[in-house]
């Protein structure tokens, strides 16, 4: 005696699996805000006032140069930035944000020179 699945329970299955992608959507959050520029610079890395942990670096297509990640190291404050060569010309670095952040920039004692640069640089 042979047994035969039940048309029913396969479409009970995929049922299921709708039902996760439903739910799964639903917690997807809300994008956050997303600017960036170009500046012509010879370090990757500028200083904009605010402290930067790297998270990640990942090989570009068509370019000798890589993209890092980075997240600001503030508590509870969300932003990342990723920054990367342009690869017709490496002069320039591209510097990628998301989000806006929840603080003031950081101004360290030995950092008051940088941060006095850029006063007027905000988010």
């Amino acid at each position: 005696m042979s047994m035969k699945r039940n048309g029913g329970e396969d479409h009970h299955h995929l049922g299921v699996a709708a039902v996760k992608m439903k739910k799964n959507k639903a917690r997807r959050k809300v994008r956050e805000p997303r600017f960036c520029f170009k500046t012509m610079s010879d370090v990757d890395v500028l200083d904009d006032g605010y402290k930067w942990r790297k998270y990640g670096q990942k090989v570009v297509k068509n370019t000798q140069h890589p993209r890092s990640y980075y997240r600001c190291t503030q508590d509870n404050c969300r932003v990342k930035k990723r920054v990367e060569r342009l690869a017709d010309d490496p002069r320039m670095v591209i510097t990628s944000y998301e989000g806006r952040h929840v603080h003031s920039p950081s101004h360290d004692e030995d950092d008051s020179q940088g941060a006095s640069q850029l006063g007027n640089f905000f988010w």
